[in-house]
């Protein structure tokens, strides 16, 4: 029996090809781990299929057992769906004829693009990452309606936090579009089971964890060398990250811990670059003179985040809407405390109490004391730290996930 051909659709490149592509990071590090497990596999071909905007035309490269096909695509929006995106993706599967299409993420134009070059919709499978169209109905939450109009000029427009809130929503369309059309369903949580069935009631939902980055497995956190007070943030760079939460209960934390600190991972454009939703942040740090205790990082590849998770005290996601976010399965893989949001699949991700703790969105009180109860016991910080540590070796072990992955893909194939 041949190889079977296994084209995956991805949102960004993998490390390898960035200097190919003059790109930095990605935020989508846990595709690494496993495509790497799978370009292991004798009896599977891997086609990787990506964005990339350098060239005009359809980039294909053979590295380490990957076959990638970078299609050309420069978004003015992330809902119009290109013709010239529509004819390079359906070039690429005419081209590859491959056994299971897999597509990874709803989100953007060209999942919807893929789904409809495909007559056999039996082959494809969709792993659900976010779902935009669930994530649009907290957008807002948290924030004043008197900074909705917040606005500054973006690539020669001017948007505000509510333009950027419809610009949002009209994602969701295509996101819907793509669930409805296909038959297999790959999620994590219990929240994204009960949105897809709300979605489409005759596809077949499996379960599959991920496989993080490999620092996270190979590193430790210990209280005994932390930065005492420190919160290590993964990002906040737009409202559904709930950056503005945790700022608005940071004052009654530092009043009872001054030395703490915040240190905040991720793209720093909003901030430094007149966004409406930076704008508001500046004017919510500089309203309680926060600014000696946060630090924005930037972008920060592997080894820094996992060196960030293990000198933090607390890592905290006050999102106001998650699914299965990597962040929380990197900081539980090293052993950093976690503090999140009882929000979307956070809950079948961490157990109340025992690996790590829920605080209910929107409460800023209940956020300080979860904060508090781990900077004042260093008992209860391992506690969390070795059952987090635990619980995460199960949900996220490399050798399990392929072993599901693989009976996926028989299950579809066969």
């Amino acid at each position: 029996m041949g190889k079977r051909r296994v084209l995956w659709l991805c949102n960004t490149m993998l490390p390898e090809l960035f200097r190919r592509f003059d790109i930095r990071y990605s935020k989508e590090g846990w595709l690494i781990g496993i495509s790497n497990e799978l370009r292991k596999q004798s009896d599977i071909e891997l086609h990787y299929v990506c964005p990339q905007s350098k060239h005009d035309k359809i980039v294909n490269i053979c590295n380490k057992e990957i076959f990638f096909h970078c299609f050309y695509a420069q978004y003015k929006d992330l809902y119009t769906v290109q013709s010239k995106i529509r004819v390079q993706i359906k070039k690429i599967i005419d081209d590859v004829q491959p056994d299971i299409i897999h597509i990874f993420g709803t989100e953007m134009p060209h999942t919807i693009a893929c789904v409809d070059s495909v007559k056999d919709k039996e082959k494809i499978i969709i792993s659900i990452q976010g779902l935009v169209s669930e994530y649009v109905n907290h957008y807002l939450d948290g924030i004043p309606v008197s900074v909705y109009l917040t606005g500054g000029r973006i690539e020669g427009r001017y948007q505000t936090i509510i333009s950027q809130y419809k610009e949002f929503s009209r994602r969701s369309e295509n996101e819907i579009e793509a669930i409805k059309k296909v038959n297999y369903v790959i999620g994590r949580t219990d929240w994204d089971r009960a949105f897809v069935h709300k979605m489409n009631k005759r596809c077949r939902y499996f379960y599959c964890s991920e496989t993080l980055r490999d620092s996270f497995y190979d590193n430790k956190w210990r209280i005994e060398n932390v930065e005492r007070y420190s919160i290590y943030v993964s990002q906040g760079n737009y409202p559904i990250k709930g950056l503005h939460n945790l700022l608005e209960a940071l004052p009654d934390v530092i009043k009872r811990f001054p030395e703490t600190k915040v240190y905040v991972a991720g793209t720093t454009d909003f901030i430094y670059n007149g966004h409406p939703y930076g704008r508001y942040i500046k004017k919510i740090i500089h309203k309680y003179g926060l600014m000696g205790h946060i630090v924005f990082l930037g972008t920060i590849g592997e080894e820094e985040v996992c060196r960030y998770l293990i000198k933090s005290h607390v890592t905290v996601m006050p999102s106001n809407i998650e699914n299965s976010p990597n962040s929380i399965g990197e900081a539980m893989l090293v052993g950093t405390p976690v503090v999140a949001s009882f929000v979307g699949g956070i809950p079948s991700i961490v157990q109340h109490g025992k690996e790590g703790i829920l605080y209910q969105t929107g409460c800023r009180e209940m956020l300080v004391y979860s904060i508090c109860q781990i900077f004042q016991s260093d008992s209860l910080a391992k506690e969390l730290s070795a059952n987090a540590r635990k619980r995460a070796g199960k949900l996220y072990s490399r050798e399990n996930n392929l072993q599901q992955l693989l009976q996926i893909y028989e299950s579809v194939y066969g």
